[in-house]
């Protein structure tokens, strides 16, 4: 059991205990006046139909000091999405990113500096800040805050906001539970059918040593997936004879898959003691196991092009332009002895992660209350990544940009044959990547009485973090006896590609096969090398950091009446203490000298906060929040090695390349002000103005200086002087009981978000946002009666900056406007029985971008798989 997360090891042990607890309850079930007395002194919940759930995520949204949205589960668990990540992508402000299958980045109001929890405690993937949210499975929800201001009780470090996963625990529930589920997934492109079972078990009984709760959840996913993309490459002015103007267009176009077989397992534990009415111990934990094996295969074919010190067409070459404009259209050679290659990168990443926490809250009297934990929390990836390249022949092309994307096709040459390609070279590098974390808290509260103060709290924080990353550089390989041999030399390690989806020319091609590439390292690097030995980790590539976090708060709730008008408000302080040794090493080039480097810092961040809510009316909330916040870099960003290669073969100038150590966090100051109606159990409408002023924000620089007399470029990240960001959010939530008959079961959510914003550049301009769409909202649907429900969500997302500039080029990468339609329908067989139909992609929606903010310069076309899923759920 050595490779299996701790996590998801306690989680057997808790299985074996919770199996006797269910025999025991049989045999000692509480009377029915022990229930009544019991269900009075504890909070429960029971969590059932979409009405419900709307009713529990609008009753946290009203009662918070802070500005925060919520989704809760419908049931245990029952969500019509797979993980965490493509939940929050029905929430106000809120935007995700789908590729390789799922989806995947998270952004909040354009940020993505945000602070995950599990359960009120920091989680994180590997040697990164934040956990990667599309590995908590949906089926282990109990619920999702996303808090959008911060506060001093909670944990630092998110200029965007906090979100808050939370799972279930047995107490939470007035009895037993059992919960099983199973869906079968199709997905259009990929054509493979897969698998989505989980299962989950609660029980609570009394005994002499009070009560007691157990609960285990396990889950287990496969997701074989089927990304494509038509690509033109980089724009360039070609001069074209007979033209005035030269054309803006590429020099190649090409397909890309992305082909993966993605398994995840989890489980999760929570075990709860209760000695009496005032006291609670409890111990839980959660663990991941991935196995993820992908790959990118890359076609990439010249279009007849050649530069000469200007960009030109070849002889035979015909061009034409989109109409209108000098940007390439068609670009057409009957007799062109062009080049072309395919890349296979094949990939494995073998991913650990797991949680485990020791807790426990007393009420010592009436007013004050007590509680500390302890969290241990270990992440890890081991990644390979083999990469075997191909070369073809063509000798005629046709070429065009169409679609949103590249054409390219080449008549009479078999793409299909393995003859018609030639090894041209290889590499095979790996690495590692780790996180890990023991972090204690202790909190109290006093409640002071019905005067002007309400509530103090204090708490301390002490959290340890280290993170750590290594891989090899092995160089790129050219020289080994197999280049210039055709794959048809060598059966097994090639094969034929899945036909691609759109119209793109090209639909079949030869490339390395993922599978023999990773099944066999030890034939591939003797095929590259002539040695079997895996390559040493370069030290260059090495940060491991420490960072010790001291943090103490303080809070004060506070409430009056103005005018007749119910005020109510939380004034906090949050004092941090920062210290880090950061390591790595640095090589100075013309001696190739390794010198191992560490640095030391530290420093104390101060964060206020201030909430006030007044009570216009019984129904009419408004609010004001403000606060400091602060997002840490990056480990990799802080990592002191630099690299020093001086100026040599014909290159002028020299790099230094590496972290940068002197790092400041962001810090941002944000206010919102929000006016929120609730007129229903189920209804609400609200509104909200925000807008944050960042300080340090960090982007990466290319500058120029001079050592002993030789001018060098000096990249590395820098703090930004500042940013601002402003915007509002309107949201509305209504279900129309009010309607006769079968009509009464129509609902509707719609939220749209506005951001506008602006930042300073390294070079001292200023400039949008990168990934900030300036309007969003989503659409839902939704029915529920006579045990049918359906759910209908639309969500729109405008244009936005992914890349400035794009990669060495002085372009900008715009990304189109994202839209996607999902479906989710059921039907209660029984009480315990529940059939469902999920599907996503419904309008099979492509993903664009261009260059310049100009749609017609277009870069790629992606289609992404569509999914059908038909699940059955049981519970007892």
């Amino acid at each position: 059991m050595s490779k299996i997360p701790f996590g998801l090891r306690s989680t057997v042990v808790a299985a074996a205990l919770l199996g006797a607890a269910i025999q025991v309850q049989a045999q000692s079930q509480p009377s029915a006046d022990d229930k009544k007395s019991d269900d009075s002194k504890l909070e429960t919940v029971v969590v059932s139909g979409m009405r419900r759930s709307a009713e529990s995520a609008q009753t946290i949204k009203q009662n918070s000091d802070q500005v925060v949205d919520s989704i809760v589960a419908e049931d245990i668990g029952k969500f019509p999405d797979k993980n965490v990540a493509e939940i929050l992508g029905r929430v106000t402000g809120v935007q995700i990113q789908r590729n390789n299958g799922e989806a995947s980045g998270v952004i909040v109001r354009g940020l993505g500096g945000i602070v995950t929890l599990l359960n009120g405690r920091e989680f994180f993937s590997d040697s990164s800040r934040s956990l990667y949210l599309s590995d908590v499975p949906a089926t282990m929800l109990k619920r999702i805050d996303v808090y959008k201001t911060q506060e001093a009780a909670l944990p630092e470090g998110g200029t965007a906001g906090v979100i808050d996963v939370r799972t279930n625990r047995p107490l939470d529930f007035k009895d037993a539970q059992l919960v099983l589920s199973a869906r079968g997934e199709r997905r259009d492109k990929a054509k493979t059918n897969n698998p989505d079972i989980s299962g989950m078990a609660s029980n609570r009984w009394k005994t002499d040593l009070g009560e007691m709760g157990a609960l285990i959840g396990l889950s287990y996913q496969r997701g074989q997936y089927h990304d494509e993309v038509g690509f033109v490459g980089n724009p360039e002015s070609i001069v074209v004879p007979g033209r005035t103007n030269p054309v803006l267009g590429t020099d190649s176009m090409g397909r890309v898959f992305n082909l993966g077989d993605r398994k995840r397992v989890a489980g999760n534990f929570a075990l709860q003691w209760k000695p009496n009415k005032d006291a609670e111990v409890y111990l839980e934990g959660f663990g991941t196991r991935i196995d993820h094996r992908y790959q990118q295969s890359f076609l990439v074919g010249g279009i007849g092009m050649f530069n000469d010190g200007a960009w030109r067409p070849v002889a035979g070459t015909v061009i034409t332009t989109k109409p209108g404009t000098d940007n390439l259209d068609t670009a057409t050679n009957t007799n062109y002895a062009g080049w072309g290659f395919t890349s296979t990168q094949a990939k494995h990443d073998e991913v650990g992660n797991n949680q485990l926490a020791l807790g426990g809250n007393w009420r010592v009297s009436d007013r004050l209350k007590l509680s500390t934990e302890l969290a241990r929390t270990r992440s890890a990836i081991d990644w390979v990544n083999r990469i075997l390249d191909t070369g073809y022949s063509p000798t005629s092309t046709v070429a065009a940009v169409r679609g949103g994307g590249g054409y390219i096709d080449y008549p009479g040459l078999d793409l299909t044959d393995a003859s018609n390609f030639r090894i041209n070279g290889g590499v095979d590098v790996r690495g590692r990547r780790e996180g890990k974390s023991t972090d204690w808290r202790a909190d109290a509260d006093y409640d002071m009485g019905d005067g002007f103060l309400k509530e103090l709290s204090t708490g301390v924080r002490l959290a340890k973090r280290d993170a750590m990353s290594i891989s090899t550089n092995m160089p790129w390989t050219t020289s080994f006896p197999a280049v210039g041999q055709t794959l048809s030399n060598f059966p097994g390690i090639y094969e034929v590609s899945p036909k691609t989806y759109g119209d793109f020319g090209v639909k079949q091609y030869v490339f390395a096969s993922r599978d023999w590439l990773l099944d066999n390292g030890e034939a591939f690097r003797q095929m590259l090398t002539g040695s079997t030995a895996l390559t040493p980790y370069d030290p260059m590539s090495l940060f491991d950091d420490t960072e010790k976090t001291s943090a103490l708060y303080g809070r004060a709730k506070f409430g009056f009446d103005a005018w007749g008008v119910p005020v109510s408000g939380v004034a906090g302080l949050r004092v941090v203490r920062t210290e880090q040794t950061l390591r790595g090493n640095s090589r100075d080039a013309s001696t190739n000298v390794i010198t191992p480097v560490l640095v030391d810092t530290s420093r104390t961040d101060t964060l206020p906060t201030l909430s006030l809510r007044a009570d216009l009316t019984p129904r009419l909330v408004s609010r004001l929040v403000w606060g400091k916040t602060i997002e840490r870099p990056n480990f990799v960003d802080y990592n002191p090695g630099q690299t020093n290669t001086p100026p040599g073969g014909g290159v002028t100038f020299g790099t230094l390349a590496g972290g940068n150590p002197n790092l400041k966090p962001t810090e941002s100051n944000n206010t919102d002000l929000a006016l929120e109606y609730y007129f229903a159990k189920t209804g609400s409408v609200t509104g909200t103005v925000f807008e944050h002023k960042f300080k340090n924000r960090v982007m990466t620089q290319t500058t120029q200086t001079t050592i002993n007399g030789v001018p060098y470029n000096v990249t590395q990240p820098v703090n930004v002087t500042r940013a601002n960001l402003h915007g509002y959010e309107l949201s509305y939530r209504q279900f129309y009981d009010f309607l006769p008959g079968w009509l009464g079961g129509f609902g509707m959510e719609a939220n749209f978000t506005f951001m506008t914003g602006k930042q300073t550049q390294p070079d001292g301009t200023d400039g949008p946002f990168l990934g900030q769409s300036k309007k969003a909202y989503n659409l839902v649907g939704m029915y529920e009666r006579n045990g049918i429900y359906a759910r209908l969500a639309y969500n729109w997302r405008d244009k936005f900056l992914a890349e400035a500039p794009y990669r060495s080029t002085q372009h900008q990468l715009w990304v189109a406007p994202l839209k996607t339609l999902d479906l989710s329908l059921g039907y209660e067989l029984t009480k315990q029985m529940t059939v469902s139909l999920d599907v996503t992609n419904l309008l099979n929606q492509a993903y664009h971008d261009y260059f310049d903010k100009d749609p017609s310069l277009v870069r790629d076309v992606r289609y992404y798989d569509r999914t059908v899923a038909v699940g059955l759920r049981w519970k007892l």
